[in-house]
Order: C-alpha cells, then sequence, then structure tokens
C-alpha cells in the first residue's frame, strides 16, 4: 500500500519529479504555467479516462501500488 503523504512532502516530491524530468527552468516554467491558468479536473479526467474500462483502471492502479 502507498504510503500517505504529508501535502509538504507531496509538494516536495513531485518538484523534485519535475526537477528531474524537466530541469529546474523548464520545471519552474511549468509550475508558472499551472498557476496562470484555470484548470478543470473534471474535464481533464473525463477526457484523459474516455473509453477506459473500470477493470482496466482497477488493474492501472493495482501496479503503482506494487511498485
Amino acid at each position: 500500500m502507498t504510503e500517505t503523504l504529508t501535502d509538504e512532502a507531496l509538494t516536495q516530491k513531485g518538484v523534485a519529479a519535475l526537477e528531474e524530468n524537466l530541469g529546474p527552468v523548464q520545471a519552474l516554467r511549468f509550475l508558472a504555467l499551472l498557476s496562470r491558468e484555470s484548470f478543470d479536473y473534471q474535464a481533464w479526467r473525463d477526457q484523459y479516462f474516455a473509453g477506459t474500462d473500470l477493470d482496466t483502471l482497477f488493474q492501472q492502479a493495482g501496479s503503482l501500488t506494487r511498485r
């Protein structure tokens, strides 16, 4: 089972992952974009998971918890 992170720990891990994959400049640029633009999570979720059946979603979620 995955550990529950505090908001601070989650923020630190998230920024570290961004910096590792994008580099510090692009990571900050990405974060700035998020803070400027409105984001509709429900619309994103509907688009991202469109066509994904529940069994597949559970399998994907299960594989993440076993890492």
